[in-house]
Parts: structure tokens; sequence; C-alpha cells
């Protein structure tokens, strides 16, 4: 019996993380937007002019 309500707590939890990630997924996925990437608080753009003296070689 004891087995039973942990598999169902476990389901119903499972159930629940999922549709959480889901959620998030798209929220995050929908104001991602374009342009200027992001990463870890550094904007920064595609290159286009490589002789410029803001571009670097590692893209």
């Amino acid at each position: 019996m004891d087995v039973l309500i942990l598999a169902r707590r476990f389901t119903i939890i499972t159930l629940f993380a999922a549709i959480f990630a889901f959620t998030f997924s798209a929220a995050v996925t929908h104001n991602a937007g374009g342009g200027a990437q992001s990463h870890f608080g550094a904007n920064y753009t595609a290159c286009t002019d490589r002789t410029g003296p803001f571009c670097s070689s590692v893209n």
C-alpha cells in the first residue's frame, strides 16, 4: 500500500515538473527575440566587418 502512495505522489510531482518545464521553455523562447545575443550578461552581435577593431577571430 505504501508503494502505491509513493508511486502516485511521484507521478503527480513528475507531471507538475513536466508542465512547468514546457511552460518555462515556451516563455523563454517567446521572449528570446532576435538581434543581439547575450552570454553571461555580455551583449554581442554578429561581426559583419571582420577588419574592424571590435571583431575577434573567435566566433
